[in-house]
């Protein structure tokens, strides 16, 4: 007779670790991808200031150029607002996913010391640094402001003692790091778990032999089948907001591919011109 799994292996069936970094992995390139088109608008508005340093030496000399350095310097401006806009909100928005998954890795990890024994000589939270693996908090931890006082040491009004420490940096490394953090944490969970079945068992073959048990295991049951529940939620929840994360940033690329087009180099204009002379000799334009 093939015995029954027990039930923390059925749950650790349900974390799918590989889609969690396949799909990380979209995101990740999608990302890079917007580099790409950040440094072109970053070239495209330096290729605008050259233009308007030629502009205005043939104004200078006598050419009439007209209200090109009036377009130039609108078009100069409205570019570098995209190039800022776009640099923020990559670095905005990687931040909100590393932060949103650091919050759900807590909440996992929480959940696993509320019935995890707490080693002689460590303290809770000891181990709950373990469990994070290292992992930059979020947010990031607050330090002494270095521009809150004066030359004579003396605070500077209007300025804050504490700020965020500058040198917590969040990137896609990190998220992948966390992500594999998360999965182990979420196994322990699993495992967690599965010891609610034999203190069940023992406390029913206890109940049978007489014992006067109480409540104890309809206390356990129902502990065991809520954390059971919020394990199925976390297994729902992960995929979706890693899905939710990977088409938002390939609504992200979409955007600033549109914009980073607007002007082409020559080699890109020379290519074009050629793959529509080569469509026309062949009859398909």
């Amino acid at each position: 007779m093939t015995a029954i799994r027990p039930t923390e292996s059925e749950l650790r069936e349900l974390i799918d670790a590989d889609s969690y970094n396949s799909t990380l992995n979209d995101i990740n390139a999608k990302y890079a991808e917007m580099d790409k088109y950040i440094n072109n608008l970053q070239s495209d508005i330096l290729s605008i200031k050259d233009f308007e340093k030629d502009m205005i030496a043939d104004k200078e000399r006598g050419y009439d150029v007209g209200t090109s350095l009036d377009t130039l310097g609108f078009q100069k401006d409205s570019l570098t607002i995209d190039h800022d806009f776009f640099v923020h909100m990559k670095d905005v928005y990687i931040k909100k996913l590393y932060g949103d998954l650091y919050q759900y890795c807590d909440s996992i990890i929480e959940d696993a010391l509320a019935i995890e024994d707490i080693p002689s000589g460590f303290t809770r939270e000891q181990i709950k640094t373990r469990k994070f693996r290292n992992m930059i908090p979020y947010p990031p931890p607050m330090i002494a402001n270095p521009a809150a006082t004066d030359v004579n040491g003396e605070p500077i009004e209007d300025i804050p003692t504490e700020i965020p420490d500058p040198t917590a940096k969040y990137d896609m490394n990190e998220i992948f790091a966390l992500i594999n953090c998360t999965t182990s944490n979420l196994r322990e969970l699993a495992d967690d778990i599965g010891t609610f079945t034999e203190r069940i068992n023992s406390a029913k073959e206890k109940e049978s032999r007489g014992f006067s048990v109480g409540n104890l295991i309809m206390n356990l049951e129902s502990q065991k089948q809520k954390l059971t529940l919020e394990f199925t939620a976390y297994i729902e929840r992960l995929s979706k907001f890693l899905d939710q994360n990977k088409s938002f940033s390939g609504r992200c690329l979409n955007r600033i591919q549109l914009i980073s087009s607007e002007i082409v180099t020559a080699e890109e204009q020379a290519a074009a011109e050629d793959a529509t002379e080569d469509a026309t000799n062949n009859g398909t334009v």
